[in-house]
């Protein structure tokens, strides 16, 4: 049981609720400071890449009126890495307009990646395709121009030369080579690394994602599992009350009417000392399945033994029990052969106990006065033979208001007993008797089952 209080949920709750809000906003911030260091990075980079950019650069080198608009374009342009999370095709148009320009394309090269790890699988494929073909175009467009305006010219050019203009012819063919031939590495591999890095990130997302569910199941299962087994506790226990406490009072009332009617003293001294003994066992009887149930062993075989029906109940105790319900008026003719008891297994031992006794409950309750025929045969090679029969008899000559007392619960619990054990049972008349008859399977192989 649950003991915690509405207060302390409700200080449970408030406490994941914060603990939710500093993670969201940690995650915020982090993403903030992420963005500019992005956007400074990437505006660095876009204003080296001027160079490629038609008009950008005048005959000197320096950057002319239309290279100045461009660069403010680019600053503009850049902004939207900040919405890269939660927009990433906003980034990535942003940067397909640069690279078209003539201008870097690490700006859409962050769209890709985002829209990757982001978008469901169809949009991600067209944004890498489009990403893709803007990189083949601007490495192209780079490697057929000359090679003064390839931004890696920085890289090989002579100190003090201009990339453009009259000193453009300073770069000799194998130099013109080496820069197209890094443009093109440089292109593959930013392209590669965007798509495959996003395609990782966003596998390992789904695989995070998978587990959650998988968690989450785990744990439902695991509540329906306890659920179940309760379920299970509280239907094994009604089962343990009814057998039990049925058997017992159904002999308290057969004495109760042998006291009303008794004429004998000594008769009804007899019939008044057996109901205070069934009474006495009753409690017993309700005190140790309570018992049970507190300490995790309800259904277990009682260790205190009374004076009147046997507590444990076990194969070895049947006789006893048969002779209990046979003192107390009833007539039972019994046939009982056991073997290999030694070798039952502790629930079909005291499933066919329990059998035997609310057969015998409902023949005393429905039959009143009248024979009881019962037949147990028991071998590990055989298995157990259960065959309970009483004469039927009118509805109005049954046991007053016990009759219908249980329900039909006692023989719907001789039913659920014979399935935990996968054996037969056939309950119902049969010509002028109702006979309980029951096959349980032989116990060689499950000697060592409980």
């Amino acid at each position: 049981m649950n003991s915690e209080t509405p207060a302390t949920a409700l200080t449970a709750v408030g406490q994941r609720m914060r603990g939710h809000d500093r993670r969201r906003a940690l995650r915020i911030a982090l993403d903030i400071v992420i963005g500019l260091l992005v956007y400074v990075s990437g505006v660095l980079v876009g204003s080296l890449s001027l160079i490629g950019v038609p008009g950008a650069m005048d005959e000197s080198g320096e950057l002319s009126g239309v290279g100045a608009i461009v660069f403010l374009l680019v600053w503009m342009l850049w902004l939207t890495v900040f919405v890269r999370t939660r927009w990433p095709l906003v980034p990535l148009i942003a940067g397909a307009v640069c690279g078209l320009m003539g201008g870097d394309v690490l700006l859409l090269l962050v769209g890709v990646f985002h829209a990757v790890v982001r978008l469901p699988r169809r949009p991600a494929t067209a944004a890498t395709a489009t990403g893709a073909a803007v990189v083949v175009w601007a490495v192209v467009r780079a490697c057929v121009r000359e090679p003064g305006y390839n931004p890696f010219a920085f890289l090989v050019a002579p100190e003090g030369v201009a990339l453009t203009g009259p000193d453009a012819h300073v770069f000799s063919p194998q130099t013109a080579l080496a820069i197209d031939v890094l443009t093109i590495v440089s292109g593959a591999v930013a392209l590669g690394i965007a798509v495959g890095v996003g395609y990782l990130v966003r596998r390992t997302r789904r695989m995070r994602s998978v587990e959650a569910v998988a968690a989450h199941q785990t744990e439902r299962s695991e509540a329906l599992t306890v659920q179940l087994a309760r379920q299970s506790e509280r239907q094994m226990l009604a089962r343990e009350l009814h057998d039990t406490l049925s058997h017992r009072l159904s002999v308290i009332s057969l004495q109760s009417g042998a006291l009303e009617v008794s004429r004998d003293d000594a008769r009804a001294a007899e019939a008044a000392a057996a109901v205070r003994k069934e009474a006495k066992a009753s409690l017993e009887d309700l005190r140790d399945l309570v018992s049970g149930v507190r300490d995790g062993t309800a259904g277990a075989t009682r260790t205190v033994l009374t004076d009147t029906t046997p507590a444990l109940a076990t194969l070895r105790t049947v006789p006893d029990l048969i002779a209990s319900v046979r003192s107390t008026g009833p007539d039972v003719t019994a046939i009982i052969v056991l073997e290999d008891v030694d070798r039952a297994p502790a629930l079909l031992s005291r499933t066919v106990y329990r059998i035997v006794q609310e057969s015998l409950t409902n023949a005393m309750k429905h039959a009143p006065g009248r024979p009881i025929t019962v037949d147990l045969r028991v071998s590990a090679e055989h298995g157990a033979r259960i065959f309970v029969s009483n004469p039927s008899v009118p509805e109005q000559e049954a046991l007053g208001d016990l009759t219908g007392s249980g329900g039909g619960m006692g023989l719907i619990g001789i039913e659920e007993r014979v399935r935990m054990v996968s054996g037969e049972v056939s309950i119902g008349p049969r010509g002028d008797s109702f006979v309980v008859d029951v096959r349980l399977p032989p116990f060689t192989e499950r000697a060592g089952h409980v």
